[in-house]
């Protein structure tokens, strides 16, 4: 990154931290990508610890200013929607925000595995911890995902919350 836009993505995640009154370490990850559409090209990935709560967002933009635009808006949104929510339980932390839920890292492949119907392109680690569905949904949610894996607390094993289409949850437990 350069000089001006390390400075414009300091003055975007201060705003972060002017709504939660305390200082967040956030991670932000810009990258290009050659694209047909060009208003995709800049993409800008933010993960921030709020005292073991993940938040994560990802967007993209014609411009490396309008990713990070993007990016630090839906962290914000995030941020209220967990002040809420914390906020509802009369500003106590729950066992689900004192935990450290997850540690994503990236891992680069220099040269991807092709799969059948196209190229395993990306690996995340996640550190599995153990959690209620209940949580586990609560987690997936502030993070925006789509799906999340987790320990269950009850029966001990790997399980994927996920949502449906019809907007509830699914579960997903492994069968030998």
């Amino acid at each position: 990154m350069t000089d001006s836009v390390d400075v414009y993505a300091r003055k975007r995640l201060a705003r972060l931290d002017r709504r939660l009154r305390f200082s967040v370490p956030a991670r932000l990850v810009v990258r290009h990508e050659d694209t047909r559409r060009p208003d995709e090209r800049f993409i800008a990935e933010i993960t921030a610890d709020l005292k073991g709560t993940l938040l994560r967002g990802e967007e993209r933009g014609e411009t490396i200013h309008a990713a990070i635009d993007r990016v630090t808006d839906v962290l914000d949104r995030q941020i209220k929607r967990y002040k809420t929510k914390r906020g509802r339980r009369g500003g106590s932390l729950s066992d689900l925000e004192e935990q450290v839920i997850a540690q994503l890292a990236d891992v680069e492949d220099p040269e991807p595995e092709v799969l059948e119907d196209g190229a395993l392109v990306r690996e995340k680690r996640h550190k599995v911890t153990r959690l209620t569905v209940q949580e586990a949904a609560a987690q997936m949610d502030l993070l925006g995902h789509g799906f999340y894996m987790f320990t269950n607390k009850e029966s001990g094993e790997a399980n994927v919350v996920y949502k449906r289409h019809d907007g509830d949850y699914g579960l997903i437990i492994p069968e030998e």
